[in-house]
């Protein structure tokens, strides 16, 4: 539960200070703790974690990529950082934000993954 007020509060010298007791890839109930950077999209936190080794290409108890996640919710920002960091696109990228968060079609994600996609 501390992880959460950390996450809240965005508070980057406590999120160092709990690392110096937790693996950057510790899970917080049933998740990682870069899962729940990006599904609150935290993105001060999710670049912290990420410096600090936290894997972008892992997957969710629901096997979907930190990708998937914030593409379905259109966090644009979030997305792009985690490509920068060597999350791959899929199929289910696409998918899920082209059925987003409330039905909504996250058009700047789909641009940006397509956009990545040609450059890379």
């Amino acid at each position: 539960m501390e992880y959460i007020k950390i996450l809240d509060s965005n508070d980057l010298i406590k999120l160092d200070e709990y690392l110096s007791s937790y693996e950057v890839n510790e899970q917080v109930n049933g998740e990682s703790l870069i899962y729940w950077a990006v599904f609150n999209n935290k993105l001060p936190v999710i670049k912290r974690l990420l410096e600090l080794g936290a894997d972008p290409v892992q997957r969710d108890s629901l096997d979907r990529s930190l990708l998937e996640i914030a593409s379905y919710f259109g966090f644009h920002d979030v997305c792009k950082t985690l490509l920068e960091n060597g999350a791959k696109i899929d199929e289910d990228c696409f998918r899920r934000a082209e059925n987003g968060w409330d039905g909504f079609r996250q058009s700047e994600i789909i641009e940006l993954l397509h956009e990545w996609q040609k450059g890379n």
